[in-house]
């Protein structure tokens, strides 16, 4: 009956519901009526679970790998706090010499006296500094004795300051030295009538002041040095010259392999002598990169300069020269080098004087241009032992100097230049270092010179060769052996007409020096030791024979 009932319900709800919506006006509200039964069952027939079956896990097989990620976790913690004690333990090297104090006493044939002491800070701590005292001199020479004396000073004293990073550093040198004109010529020489009372000799005076600067690391990404100096040099006649020089150097490590550097140098000279009254200034700026990679290395840069010598037909005071260098080591026991480059070379009275002591007056002082140098050669070590290079250079010069005995005096010499020079050089060197036994070094030079207006290089050798000895047999005993030789130097003998000269060859230089020094204890020691022991008659200058056999002995102390 409840079945029924439903179903006539429903189907009398849905017939009345059409019929109402058919006859119903738009707007018009009507009664409706909703039956809701709450006690209506639904029920579904009931239906049996599906089991799957669990999957077999794998058995263990023993032991195995494991991985495991680790995650690191940053802990802010305090620092943890350490006593530090001193380590009883000294990291300085044990210095065999740390006296500050040293006295050396000598006397020789020839009237020759020699004194040299010196004091110095022995620890390093903000201020060092040190002083110095040398004198030697020769009574007695080779003419006439004691006309042709000759004597040495020198008084001076050294500075530096440390900062953090960096080191000033300055120093202050006086330095005297005697020279007697000697020259005379060999026939007159010969005469023993002759009064030779007239003989002049000649003193230089000279005093430097330096001050600069310079950086404590020499490793580090930039290095630096600054400097200023003043020099004074006065002869015993008219000649004197004043110099004022600043230089500076910067180099820079960007990169393991590659360095830079720029070097800037200014000097402002005023000499003044019988002829000439000048000012004279140069001015160079040099920079330069460099490259290494293994065994290659390669060097560019530039010369660039300006000087203000007055010359006829000079174009300009500005010159710019290119600097090429490059090496490979192919081993150790071979490798090779080669080198393009040009620059300037500043001369100065000063300079020409410590070359040739006896010059006179001159007319004009000139620096010399190497318009270009163009050298090669082969380098290498045997064992760490054997050290030797060669090499060729050829090289074009202009204003290179000479040096020409004066017409007026023959015991002074005069500068005389040559515009076109060319000069071929072939060198060797030969080292050898045994341990701290035995050390030898030797250098062949053998040159030849196409001049344009001279007809010889008047008082130029061309071979030259120097050979040094040190032995060291045991500690306290230190023996050296040097040998200097020079041949195919060519004087100028006057002629009858003025201007013209005729060549003369000078006899080739054998000078053997001998040195040996013993230390008895940590502050005393002897020494003894000998020039020109084959007693050669070398003139270097000509009419200028030099000493004989001279032999010096004393004793020095340190305190």
């Amino acid at each position: 009956m409840r079945k029924i009932y439903l179903v006539l319900a429903f189907a009398f709800s849905w017939i009345s519901n059409d019929l109402l919506g058919q006859i119903q006006s738009r707007g018009e509200v009507q009664d409706q009526e909703f039956v809701i039964r709450k006690d209506r069952v639904l029920t579904l027939p009931t239906q049996p679970r599906i089991y799957e079956k669990l999957p077999v896990l794998p058995q263990p097989k023993g032991l195995s790998d494991f991985n495991y990620s680790v995650k690191f976790y940053e802990l802010d913690l305090p620092p943890v706090v350490l006593d530090v004690e001193p380590a009883q333990k000294v990291y300085r090297r044990d210095y065999k010499d740390l006296f500050p104090g040293y006295l050396k006493l000598g006397y020789g044939n020839f009237a020759s006296p020699l004194l040299e002491a010196r004091f110095m800070a022995t620890e390093v701590y903000d201020w060092n500094y040190s002083i110095g005292l040398k004198h030697q001199s020769f009574g007695k020479g080779p003419v006439l004795d004691e006309q042709s004396k000759e004597s040495h000073t020198q008084l001076g004293g050294a500075f530096s300051y440390f900062l953090d990073q960096a080191e000033v550093f300055g120093g202050l040198n006086w330095k005297q030295d005697s020279y007697s004109f000697y020259g005379i010529d060999t026939s007159i020489f010969s005469n023993p009538n002759l009064d030779f009372g007239g003989i002049q000799g000649n003193v230089f005076s000279t005093v430097q002041v330096s001050a600069g600067i310079k950086d404590l690391e020499k490793v580090g990404p930039v290095s630096y040095e600054g400097k200023i100096h003043f020099r004074n040099f006065k002869d015993s006649y008219l000649a004197q010259e004043n110099e004022i020089g600043i230089s500076g150097k910067g180099i820079f490590r960007p990169l393991e392999d590659w360095k830079g550097s720029v070097e800037v140098s200014y000097f402002h000279t005023t000499p003044e002598d019988e002829g000439y009254d000048e000012t004279r200034t140069y001015f160079a700026i040099r920079p330069e990169v460099g490259y290494e990679l293994d065994a290659f290395r390669f060097t560019a840069g530039l010369n660039i300069v300006s000087e203000n010598d007055s010359l006829p037909g000079k174009s300009s005071d500005f010159r710019i020269f290119p600097v090429l260098k490059a090496s490979y080591q192919f081993a150790d026991e071979f490798g090779f080098f080669g080198e393009f480059s040009g620059d300037v070379q500043r001369n100065t009275y000063y300079s020409f004087v410590m070359e040739n002591p006896f010059l006179g007056p001159s007319s004009q002082l000139l620096n010399t241009i190497n318009n270009y140098k163009i050298a090669g050669g082969i380098e290498g070590r045997v064992q760490n032992k054997v050290h030797y290079k060669a090499g060729i250079d050829v090289s074009r010069f202009n204003q290179m100097h000479f040096f020409i005995n004066s017409p007026a005096d023959t015991s002074r010499f005069q500068l005389v230049y040559d515009d076109k020079v060319s000069v071929f050089n072939i060198n060797a060197e030969l080292g050898v270092q045994i341990q701290s036994l035995y050390r030898l070094s030797t250098r062949l030079d053998l040159y030849q010179y196409d001049l344009n207006t001279l007809s010889e290089a008047w008082h130029r050798p061309t071979w030259q060769v120097g050979i040094n000895n040190q032995l060291t047999p045991f500690e306290s005993l230190l023996i050296q052996m040097n040998i200097n030789l020079m041949g195919g130097i060519k004087a100028p003998q006057m002629t009858e007409e003025p201007g013209f000269y005729s060549s003369r060859n000078l006899k080739s230089i054998a000078d053997l020096h001998l040195k040996a020094e013993y230390q008895i204890t940590e502050r005393i020691g002897v020494f003894a030791e000998g020039n020109n022991l084959l007693n050669g008659k070398n003139i270097r200058w000509q009419n200028y024979p030099v000493r004989g056999v001279q032999l010096l002995g004393g004793a020095w102390l340190k305190f």
